[in-house]
């Protein structure tokens, strides 16, 4: 007899949706995406593009919790975000439901302000983040579009610091003469390590920037290179950003690729202790340990 679900966990990023099917203990059973991200979707489209994607899913009487960008401004229904310190049962407290959807619940983002004003927001990262183990006093690096460094303590998100650097790199590319010609990015890691290094040495990034035009002046960098060299630039300034914090252990959270390069980065950085986790998995477990403190 195959294993029944217990919920159903909707991740709804800006770019997409992934629906699951989740299991006793946060294992994911079945799971659905679809292209339909929340950032190109209006306040009223959400709940028929979730029925669309999970139609029969629905219909089986289970709990539906959602987080990600479903509860941004201007979405299905904006969520608060929870200052930080925030635990999980926070989260869970803070849960609500869209006005056409009282069968789903959305997550909360949380939020660091400093002085009382809002100085940093993260949504979507903390479910992943309470989806995780060993998360005593370490740091939790999502790489992407917006990258986030969560520092964790008594297993709830403490605080955090959010890098650009994937939209900066997009817009380096395409919208400066520095991107001229580049090529793709991934096929040489040694000259991601060079901008790694050049980032270390001095993480000035405006100045470190300019190095790609210089390095391909100079004949020492190639235009098929030229995108892994400012790869290691971009990723190189957040590690020396946090080089105070290189004796806690890392968690690193997001697509392969990326994971691979934060993780060759953070060694030259002096991070001693540096781990890979399933991001999907994450999600899922992070969703189920939330209905679970719901269930209380």
């Amino acid at each position: 007899m195959s294993e029944p679900a217990r919920l159903i966990g909707v991740d709804w990023g800006t770019s997409n949706l992934r629906v699951m099917r989740i299991a006793e203990g946060g294992r994911v059973l079945d799971s659905r995406s679809d292209p339909r991200g929340a950032g190109g979707l209006s306040q009223d489209a959400f709940l028929p593009v979730l029925q669309d994607v999970a139609a029969d899913w629905l219909t089986q009487d289970l709990p539906v919790l959602c987080s990600g960008m479903a509860g941004a401004r201007g979405r299905w229904r904006e969520m608060p975000y929870l200052p930080c310190p925030a635990g999980i049962e926070d989260l869970a407290a803070a849960v609500a439901s869209p006005q056409d959807a009282p069968g789903v619940r959305l997550v909360p983002g949380v939020a660091v302000f400093e002085n009382g004003a809002l100085a940093d927001v993260a949504r979507g990262e903390e479910t992943q983040v309470f989806g995780l183990d060993a998360l005593e006093d370490a740091l939790v690096v999502a790489p992407g579009t917006h990258s986030k460094w969560i520092r964790t303590r008594r297993g709830g998100i403490d605080g955090f610091r959010t890098f650009l650097t994937g939209e900066l790199f997009a817009a380096v590319r395409k919208g400066t003469i520095l991107g001229a010609g580049m090529g793709d990015p991934g096929g040489d890691d040694d000259a991601f390590a060079r901008g790694v290094r050049r980032a270390l040495k001095d993480p000035a990034p405006t100045a470190a920037l300019f190095s790609v035009r210089v390095e391909g002046l100079a004949g020492r960098l190639s235009t098929e290179s030229a995108a892994d060299y400012l790869s290691g630039l971009l990723i190189g300034t957040e590690v020396a950003a946090q080089a105070d914090m290189n004796d806690r252990p890392v968690i690193l959270i997001g697509a392969a690729s990326l994971c691979r390069r934060y993780a060759a980065a953070l060694a030259q950085g002096g991070f001693q202790n540096v781990r890979v986790a399933d991001a999907a998995a994450a999600t899922a477990q992070g969703l189920w340990r939330i209905r679970e403190v719901l269930s209380r």
